[in-house]
């Protein structure tokens, strides 16, 4: 499958070398392999070809005049439409040095100059068979999230209109029914209510890839002490302690960096609502070029070997009678963070507690 998935594309190969022979050998065992092969001897003209039309694959010479390889790599994967080609070094030495640092920069693979012929074919076929099923793999969770929108969609309005038809039932026929028929009607009345708001939730998730992103730096600070205020004043009757670190700033998006905010405390309170005092515990740590934050609570946690479920969609660690939820939330968490180039875990003991991890890059 992966032979023939190559050879229903022509693929678009830009090398950048400024050494000709090295060039000759690279350009006649691409070609006899039908690639269509592009060349850049410096890295300023490579820019230009990339832009004009972006290639499948990269192969990048590490050292040459003016810009090298690590250069051009750099501009390369900091640039958002042209992040994901696949770049191939090439260098004639085989130094640790050299092929780490291609590798911190976002390289995928390299090759060693001279080349050996079948080395450097099988590397390019294999990251562009890799290149191929991501794009195969996002395709169809693209078409995923746009099936569960249309089916979500399409549930949801005749949902409400069952919903509407329960609460004029019970206005007009309530008083005519005995114990027994008025209990299933207000079962009837809870559940579809339910229901409508676990499809707002899903219609919630399934938006998350589309929303469009606008970045700013956000005062951390601010935001969760505002959310910490509002949830609290849901529940004035609770003895909620919230102890807040002093919080770096960082670089996303308000609304959803809002809304990562709001799910992770609405959790945190949710579990500790069987507890006298709640103790919710939030702050941060640097390490290298992201901030990790922690929002850690004394509610009844959860069992570590069931943690790998937490972040799936209607994935539920405790019933509906014991908390009420969706089994969303998590998931629209994890969603954001990667938009924001972040990651998210969690930690938690049965009774004892649980705290929920999140990365950030630093700002700028």
């Amino acid at each position: 499958m992966e032979k023939n998935m190559l050879l229903q594309k022509s693929f678009d190969i830009l090398l950048v070398d400024d050494t000709p022979e090295h060039i000759d050998v690279a350009v006649q065992v691409l070609k006899n392999s039908n690639f269509k092969i592009r060349v850049a001897t410096d890295g300023n003209t490579a820019l230009k070809l990339i832009y004009q039309q972006k290639p499948d694959l990269i192969l990048l010479d590490i050292y040459m005049p003016q810009m090298d390889g690590f250069e051009l790599c750099r501009l390369i994967k900091n640039t958002p439409d042209l992040k994901s080609i696949p770049i191939i070094f090439l260098t004639a030495y085989s130094d640790e040095e050299s092929i780490r640092k291609g590798f911190e920069l976002g390289g995928q693979d390299y090759v060693v100059k001279p080349f050996n012929a079948s080395e450097l074919l099988a590397r390019v076929n294999t990251h562009l068979m890799l290149k191929c099923q991501a794009e195969s793999l996002k395709e169809a969770n693209k078409e995923l999230d746009s099936f569960c929108y249309t089916v979500a969609h399409d549930l949801k309005s005749p949902l409400l209109s069952l919903n509407k038809l329960v609460e004029f039932l019970v206005e007009d026929y309530i008083n005519q029914l005995d114990p027994v028929g008025k209990e299933l009607l207000y079962n009837i009345k809870e559940k579809s209510s339910e229901i409508i708001h676990t499809i707002d939730r899903l219609l919630e998730f399934s938006k998350m890839c589309e929303m469009q992103v606008n970045f700013e730096i956000l005062n951390l600070n601010e935001m969760f002490i505002e959310v910490c205020n509002e949830l609290k004043n849901l529940e004035p009757e609770r003895d909620i302690r919230i102890h807040i670190q002093p919080l770096p700033k960082v670089y996303g998006d308000r609304v959803l960096i809002r809304l990562l905010i709001l799910n992770i405390l609405s959790n945190a309170f949710k579990y500790t609502r069987n507890k006298p005092t709640a103790i919710i515990d939030i702050q941060s740590t640097e390490e290298n070029n992201e901030y990790v934050f922690s929002v850690s609570d004394n509610g009844v946690g959860f069992d570590m070997k069931y943690s790998s479920r937490l972040f799936g969609v209607f994935q539920r660690l405790h019933t509906k009678d014991e908390f009420e939820g969706s089994g969303v939330g998590l998931a629209i968490c994890q969603r954001i963070l990667k938009r924001h180039n972040g990651r998210a875990w969690m930690t938690g003991e049965i009774d004892k507690g649980a705290t929920f991890y999140f990365t950030l890059p630093k700002a700028e």
